[in-house]
């Protein structure tokens, strides 16, 4: 079976040079020596075009190159026979130093841009264009006569310039952002970027207005419109990093640039705007630059921290099926402690008459009866086998009644049956551990309880109120009943957390805890979110690729 076209490498040579060659035609209208975009265009595809296919890129240059200087008869034969010569022949060398020593895109399987070195290859390139358009000038100087240095440094350095930092950080952007088989996924996120929206609602109107000022204004209005144009920039910049300024500075630069007739004469007004512009959009780059991995740094800490608090989901989670598993085995053994004790008691009535009044089988009552609360303060039966609602109605009402503390239960809402696990057993020992913390005071005497749960914007959550009522009447009982009060931690399964501590178990579902006392009560608010959600967003996160930005 032959080659495909695309595996033969001289079919791709071919391809390159004719492809090169039309989009330097295509361009060449729209391109003014105030704006020479093809500049932008060469230096894009050096950067990112591997070496082998730079001789296809030189003579797609090369034939059309010479076929419009062919036609410059003013320039004289010395001037037209050194502009046949491409400008690739000063670039190529420039670029072939920046991408082996000073690399702006260093590791390009990774897609990353080391934006430092890039701003110093747009500077090299836009001094090796400033060199070879003064050759050429050089040799068509007796035809053409002399040449102002102001005409010289605007159209052969700011131009080109210009050029390279409108073009240049486009290609870029889309190339940190292609992904092979995903196009309709890309594009789609490229509409509902907030950066397309800022653009459109915010940059692409300023733009138009200041630009129409620009057309239709005296010369002091010209001027305040040129640098109001900055704005819209640098806001955008501050909020997106330099993808902003490569949206916008392309837009601002056309609507500057376009407006100048290619024929005028460089003078000191349009010398300050080319220069404005040029330290303008330079220093924006740069800022957009820190700021984009500023922004890269708060991302990945983001997804570090959900990625920490699923960790931490997961392990409460597996901590109290354990905890279940543990409960279900103390029962079972409780259980066959009976069955053990109750055919031991049996055996023991025919030696012994009166059994129950001997230590020993209160003794072995007592050990049965603890392996009973231990296994409920692990996991309640009524939480196992009726949910959350039954356990906070029941296991809880029967430890503090037995702590003579009133208790009172409050329950609505929906979507309890839809919460993760992870969140309902978080809200269940949330709420033990902020009843054994108003209960600690000894003029507790109520306790009132309220949850509620709920969505909103698809977001579910859960909300849960713990208020003690403090009573100076209620201390003699709480005195009498000291020793119930002490173990209710130990009957609720409570570790006996302080504030900081139940925040931070909050936190985990991206939740909040507040403490309020209000006069003689005492109340703790936790707020709870869902984890599922948070689960699939971080999912998301780590399957999207990565857009890396690196300055050194």
């Amino acid at each position: 079976m032959g080659k495909r076209w695309w595996t033969n490498d001289w079919l791709l040579q071919v391809g390159v040079a004719v492809g090169y060659g039309l989009l330097y035609l295509a361009i060449h209208p729209f391109s003014t020596g105030h704006w020479p975009i093809h500049a932008g265009v060469r230096l894009a595809c050096l950067l990112l075009i591997p070496y082998r296919y730079w001789p296809a890129l030189y003579i797609g240059e090369a034939l059309p190159n010479a076929y419009e200087t062919l036609q410059c008869t003013d320039l004289g034969p010395a001037g037209m026979a050194a502009g046949c010569i491409p400008t690739f022949t000063v670039i190529m060398p420039i670029v072939w130093w920046c991408r082996s020593k000073l690399p702006p895109l260093p590791f390009k399987s990774e897609h990353v841009v080391d934006v430092k070195a890039l701003l110093t290859c747009i500077l090299l390139v836009s001094l090796g264009n400033m060199a070879y358009s003064w050759t050429v000038i050089s040799f068509a100087k007796a035809v053409v006569g002399p040449f102002a240095p102001l005409s010289w440094l605007v159209d052969y350095f700011f131009g080109p310039y210009l050029a390279i930092v409108s073009v240049v950080p486009w290609v870029l952007m889309t190339w940190l952002a292609c992904r092979r088989g995903h196009l309709r996924e890309q594009f789609h996120n490229l509409l509902a970027s907030r950066l397309t929206l800022d653009t459109a609602t915010l940059l692409i109107p300023a733009i138009v207005l200041l630009a129409w000022l620009n057309h239709v204004g005296s010369e002091e209005t010209n001027l305040i419109a040129t640098i109001a144009m900055a704005l819209p920039m640098a806001w955008l910049t501050l909020k997106h990093g330099w993808r902003a300024v490569a949206v916008s500075a392309p837009l601002v630069i056309a609507c500057i640039s376009i407006a100048i007739p290619p024929e005028e004469a460089p003078d000191g007004k349009l010398y300050a705007t080319m220069m404005f512009l040029t330290i303008t959009v330079t220093s924006l780059f740069a800022l957009g630059a820190r700021i984009s991995v500023q922004l890269a740094k708060e991302e990945e800490e983001r997804l570090t921290m959900l990625s920490v608090q699923r960790v931490a989901r997961q392990s409460l989670q597996l901590s109290e099926q354990r905890m279940r598993q543990t409960s279900q085995a103390l029962e079972y053994l409780a259980g066959t402690l009976h069955v053990t004790n109750s055919r031991l008691l049996e055996q023991m009535r025919r030696i012994v008459p009166n059994i129950e009044s001997h230590a020993f089988y209160k003794q072995a009552l007592n050990t049965q009866s603890q392996v009973y609360r231990l296994a409920e303060s692990m996991h309640p039966v009524a939480w196992r086998e009726r949910g959350l609602p039954a356990a906070l109605n029941e296991t809880v009402a029967r430890a503090l009644d037995e702590a003579g503390i009133a208790y009172r239960c409050e329950i609505s809402g929906r979507g309890f049956s839809r919460l993760a696990p992870a969140v309902l057993t978080a809200t269940y020992r949330t709420a033990c551990e902020a009843i054994v913390y108003v209960t600690s005071r000894l003029a507790c005497t109520r306790v009132n309880l309220i949850l509620r749960g709920g969505e909103t914007n698809g977001k579910r959550w859960i909300a849960l109120r713990v208020t003690g009522v403090l009573e100076e009447t209620g201390i003699a009982s709480a005195v009498y009943h000291t020793e119930e009060r002490k173990r209710l931690a130990a009957k609720l399964g409570a570790s006996m957390l302080d504030i900081p501590e139940m925040r931070d178990q909050v936190r985990i579902f991206d939740g909040m805890l507040h403490i309020r006392m209000p006069a003689d009560r005492l109340q703790l608010t936790a707020l709870l979110h869902d984890a599922i959600r948070e689960e699939e967003q971080g999912e998301i996160a780590r399957l999207a690729p990565p857009l890396r930005l690196w300055v050194k």
